[in-house]
């Protein structure tokens, strides 16, 4: 498995460096899908995302993941971006794109988990999708995929083709 670690390293005068690295190595639970994982569909992702989840955290706060791909669609690592409430996990292009540049990704998928179980998104999901897809093709990143998962089931936006 490839792991990807986030450390803020703080500089004067209050600004702040993102340092990403991945290495391979075991997975740190059993529960995750081995890699490489290629995700080749929105099931592959879906699969893959659920894999993932704290399943006593899937239903009492959403957390927002990014998947970073190489050029095969293969999963290079993830980071978890935020956790949030039970209504709301904010997250911020600059660190999706900013990782996704450092580790060379050429390709992402983002994934979050929607406590109260509906699997439709929201507007503020449909917003977050449409700005990251312009950020990746700004940028020549390929935007796989946006994932919402729930306990019952998943939604893909690639699968509704609304990516």
């Amino acid at each position: 498995m490839s792991e990807i670690t986030i450390k803020i390293l703080d500089r004067s005068p209050g600004m702040a460096e993102l340092k990403v690295s991945y290495r391979r190595g075991k997975p740190r639970d059993d529960r995750q899908t081995r890699m490489p994982f290629h995700v080749s569909s929105p099931v592959k992702c879906a699969e893959y995302v659920r894999s993932l989840w704290d399943k006593d955290t899937l239903e009492l706060r959403e957390e927002f993941v990014l998947l970073c791909l190489n050029t095969g669609l293969e999963v290079i690592g993830w980071v978890r971006l935020h956790a949030g409430g039970m209504e709301s996990a904010d997250v911020d292009p600059r660190m999706v794109f900013g990782i996704a540049l450092q580790t060379a990704s050429t390709g992402i998928v983002v994934a979050h988990n929607h406590p109260s179980g509906k699997l439709e998104p929201s507007q503020a999901d449909d917003a977050v999708t449409l700005r990251l897809a312009a950020g990746a093709k700004l940028l020549g990143i390929r935007f796989v995929d946006h994932v919402i998962i729930s306990p019952t089931g998943y939604y893909s936006y690639a699968e509704r083709n609304r990516i």
